[in-house]
């Protein structure tokens, strides 16, 4: 269960404020309640959003499975940092560094950054690059450094189909490098291919089907069923293949709230898993508008 009460305070025409609280209740067998501040400071001239606090990660930035995991919307729902979001006509843009953690000593310093970029090629088409990288280390209190980087580049197509509705086709080459990894087997340089395709029968669920094949590719922070190495890191398999397919609805029930449920199967290498899930979204907001305090300049002999 996840809970916010943000509080917006407009400081001017194109600066303002956010603050309020994230509750996060994983688990009733679990008395353990996670509380988190959200406090952030926003500048929005038209189309532009700089932000410097608790910064924005609905659908974890649009990054690709193999880049960030899935899970990562529940168990790392708060992000606090910088972040660029760019909305023009034909382009869009989500830049950002999330720090972590701080370092000190006893406590290494991890931070993850990114970037995604969309441009229109046609109403039908898109090209897209994205970039993930993570940190961990720092070298004022501790020696070890981790770096991993994770550039991607693909094309996103849809077209109507009639009776299988808006059809889609996401096409992407991703590669990651590990120069300063956690693990110190295997290549540096990895390579990977990501296809997705989608149909809406009749504009109700969504059908799509993955397909995943890397060679020596690995990820910090992405899913583990597209890494060759494993959660385990003495285990490696340098070529490695995901299928998965299954069926989607994402909707509206009232305005704000949205609901999404999913049951997929995939298939690693020669094993086979399901999986579903449900969630629902129904954020609210507290809007105070902040009068500054304004001043009477006085002409004339009483002038001051």
């Amino acid at each position: 269960l996840h809970d916010t009460l943000p509080i917006s305070v407009d400081t001017g025409s194109t600066t303002g404020f956010k603050g309020g609280f994230f509750v996060d209740d994983r688990n009733q067998d679990n008395s353990r309640v996670s509380v988190k501040p959200i406090l952030s400071f926003e500048y929005h001239p038209p189309g532009t959003r700089l932000i410097m606090g608790t910064i924005e990660n609905q659908d974890r930035h649009g990054f690709l499975e193999p880049l960030e995991n899935e899970t990562l919307s529940l168990t790392r729902p708060v992000e606090y940092g910088l972040q660029w979001l760019q909305k023009d006509e034909g382009f869009h843009s989500d830049v950002f560094l999330d720090w972590q953690q701080v370092d000190q000593p006893g406590q290494d310093e991890i931070f993850d950054y990114g970037a995604v970029l969309t441009a229109n090629l046609s109403p039908e088409a898109q090209i897209e690059m994205q970039l993930h990288g993570y940190h961990e280390g720092g070298r004022i209190f501790n020696i070890r450094v981790v770096n991993n980087y994770n550039p991607a580049l693909g094309i996103r197509l849809k077209e109507d189909l009639g009776f299988w509705g808006e059809s889609r086709l996401d096409l992407f080459l991703v590669t990651s490098s590990d120069f300063e990894g956690k693990f110190d087997i295997g290549p540096n340089w990895g390579r990977g291919i990501y296809a997705r395709a989608s149909v809406t029968p009749g504009g109700l669920l969504e059908l799509y089907g993955l397909y995943w094949n890397a060679q020596d590719f690995f990820s910090e922070e992405g899913d583990p069923n597209y890494n060759s190495v494993g959660l385990n890191p003495s285990f490696t398999r340098s070529n490695r293949d995901y299928l998965e397919a299954g069926l989607k609805e994402d909707f509206t029930l009232d305005p704000g709230i949205q609901f999404e449920a999913q049951v997929k199967s995939g298939w690693a290498d020669e094993f086979w898993g399901w999986a579903f899930h449900l969630t629902a979204e129904a954020p609210f907001d507290i809007e105070m508008p902040f009068q500054g305090r304004k001043t009477q300049v006085k002409e004339g002999p009483d002038a001051l």
